[in-house]
């Protein structure tokens, strides 16, 4: 019994070792997404550097044609995503060139495809 307690215990903490770095995800901000291709500019407030920074998708598809970083210290980063993201489903990660930056805003080209039914939800997450 004392095996398989211990065991168990072990299984568990393994889990939550895993789960660690998931957590260190912030989201930094969300967009609404409209049902024509759109360009959006959004804003990240604050003084906070980043790595790496995902975008994820709620609600409905989005086709991402393109999304542009543009840095505090005037630098930008090109990200050439060119796909559909389901509802539910993230992009890559993003390493961003430089290490840890300031992000001013995030430019993207995309469009939800769920034709006309709903809305899609685009929130970004750094870390």
């Amino acid at each position: 019994m004392k095996t398989l307690l211990a065991t168990a215990f072990a299984a568990a903490l393994s889990t939550l070792t895993l789960a660690g770095p998931a957590l260190a995800w912030d989201e930094v901000a969300t967009r609404e997404v409209t049902d024509r291709y759109d360009v959006d500019v959004v804003n990240l407030p604050g003084n906070r550097t980043f790595a790496r920074v995902k975008v994820c998708v709620y609600g409905n598809p989005v086709h991402f044609y393109d999304f542009d970083i543009f840095f505090r210290n005037g630098g930008h980063q090109d990200v050439p995503v060119r796909s559909r993201i389901n509802a539910g489903e993230c992009t890559r990660v993003i390493d961003l060139k430089g290490g840890r930056r300031n992000i001013d805003r995030i430019k993207f080209k995309y469009e939800e495809t769920s034709w006309f039914i709903g809305r899609a939800t685009v929130r970004i997450f750094a870390e």
